[in-house]
């Protein structure tokens, strides 16, 4: 097939327009996480104060009860929005199975399997099939935020081991299945710059956007009660903020002496089981806060008219967002690309000081799950919701997938050897007998053939596979020769 792409049309250099904005967005958090790796910024100098020494994870000690903040419009949306996907389930896969701890998690009633279209390929099915499977990751990610917004109200209520267990356990199912969301950000997920985004993807987790220091700050000034939680700075909410609250049990904090936490010695007035009430206070705000986006996102995809998944669905057929089924098409490989930026150069690349931003041997700041050390957990969902979109969302890779679309453009090659380089993608990171934050000093081989198998598939991704099927490369891959 012909790689020449013809000449961008007004549409896609309104397109390209968006993504040189996100490019723009993104490479100020690569600076970001670049001043993490030369040396502690101020607000992450950790302060020890009085209290507990860092690294121990601690159950919540004793003291006095705060309200649990409500729901709001995403308590009840997991009905609503599991009523509305059964009504286009049909025979197929299930969306997943395996344990909360980093393993597919086991899907809900509530969430009826995606379903697996027969007979010859076409654009038409794949783009539905993105779409359902899609759905179907929402409306599990919605039924496991409840599920941890329910263990954080109950730790609230009454903090202690049996609670505080309970409630990490809950986020570690939850982020197991957003992790597999991470690759579908197109569409709701997605930034506001790029085609029907809605930015949910950065209010549910907005890693590497993350303050340590800004978390302990709000702490203090329990900002987490007040009713503009919802929308503050996303460095202090969503899934990574509850990592941190959930499995982080020290009594030192992260800020500067400069800080007002520090300089009034508000932090340390505060007594361990005063600070334990206070972080599990604010757990239970940001799981209410996390669930209630967990609802928009489900109700966003919710097939009904008007919603994003017949807006894309119609691509080409009167869609208000797709003008072509090639466009969306573009928009669901676009997302695809999280394997060759997010989880290969940033999860990756950064910890093993493979990146101009990292300027020492390592850069452990940078890796991803520091304190419920669940980063390569994050690494196996990730390629499994990669796994999903490019070979099949039912269970074993059943349905339609882009391998099924190289097949008919007679890239049959390609489609299995990047199947080949999936597959051993997926067993370096199952090969890792240590969690990755501890690999990384002392089995760095083992981190790096990781890095070595995703760069293989992400390889092929980049290069062979746009190509194949005329797609546009993302404006933040171009010019990439890593």
């Amino acid at each position: 097939m012909n790689s020449v792409r013809p000449t961008m049309n007004r549409a896609r250099s309104e397109r390209a327009g968006r993504r040189l904005s996100t490019a723009l967005l993104l490479s100020l958090v690569g600076v970001a996480a670049a001043a993490g790796c030369r040396k502690p910024p101020p607000d992450e100098v950790v302060y020890t104060g009085q209290g507990a020494g860092p690294g121990v994870v601690q159950p919540p000690g004793s003291g006095g009860s705060a309200p649990v903040p409500s729901t709001g419009s995403g308590a009840t949306s997991t009905t609503a929005a599991s009523s509305a996907i059964a009504t286009t389930a049909g025979a197929g896969g299930a969306g997943g199975a395996g344990g909360a701890g980093g393993g597919d998690p086991a899907p809900g009633d509530v969430c009826p399997p995606v379903p697996v279209a027969e007979g010859p390929f076409s654009k038409a099915k794949l783009i539905t099939a993105a779409a359902d499977c899609a759905l179907n990751r929402a409306c599990e990610f919605e039924a496991q935020a409840r599920a941890l917004h329910e263990s954080a109200a109950a730790l609230a209520r009454g903090p202690g081991e049996p609670s505080a267990a309970a409630a990490r356990g809950a986020w570690l199912a939850a982020v197991a299945v957003w992790q597999e969301v991470e690759l579908f950000r197109f569409g709701p997920a997605a930034s506001s710059t790029q085609p029907g985004g809605q930015d949910l993807r950065d209010q549910i987790y907005s890693w590497p956007l993350v303050s340590r220091c800004k978390i302990e700050e709000q702490i203090v000034s329990r900002a987490y009660a007040q009713p503009s939680f919802s929308s503050s700075l996303i460095n202090g909410r969503g899934l990574a903020a509850l990592e941190y609250l959930a499995f982080y049990g020290g009594g030192d904090n992260a800020c500067s002496q400069y800080s007002p936490i520090n300089a009034s010695r508000t932090w340390a007035a505060l007594g361990a089981g005063e600070l334990a009430q206070r972080k599990a206070d604010y757990a239970a705000a940001a799981a209410a806060d996390v669930l209630a986006q967990a609802g928009a996102l489900a109700r966003a995809w919710a097939p009904e008219a008007g919603s994003f998944r017949q807006k894309l669905i119609q691509a080409g057929q009167g869609s208000p967002v797709f003008a072509t089924e090639q466009d969306a098409l573009n928009a669901v490989s676009d997302a695809m690309f999280y394997v060759e930026k997010e989880l290969k150069d940033w999860k990756l690349g950064r910890p093993l000081g493979f990146t101009e931003d990292c300027v020492t041997p390592t850069c452990p700041e940078a890796l991803e799950s520091r304190f419920a050390l669940a980063s390569a957990a994050h690494i196996r969902a990730n390629l499994r919701g990669f796994r999903r979109l490019f070979q099949g969302c039912g269970e074993g890779g059943q349905g339609v997938g882009f391998d099924d679309w190289l097949r008919a453009v007679d890239s049959a090659d390609l489609a299995d050897r990047m199947l080949q380089a999936l597959s051993e993608a997926q067993s370096a990171v199952d090969a890792l007998d240590l969690p990755l934050e501890q690999a990384l000093s002392t089995d760095r081989a083992k981190v790096e053939s990781v890095y070595t198998a995703v760069k293989a598939l992400t390889d092929l991704l980049k290069t062979e596979f746009v190509s194949a099927l005329n797609l546009e490369l993302p404006q933040s891959s171009e010019g990439d020769n890593d």
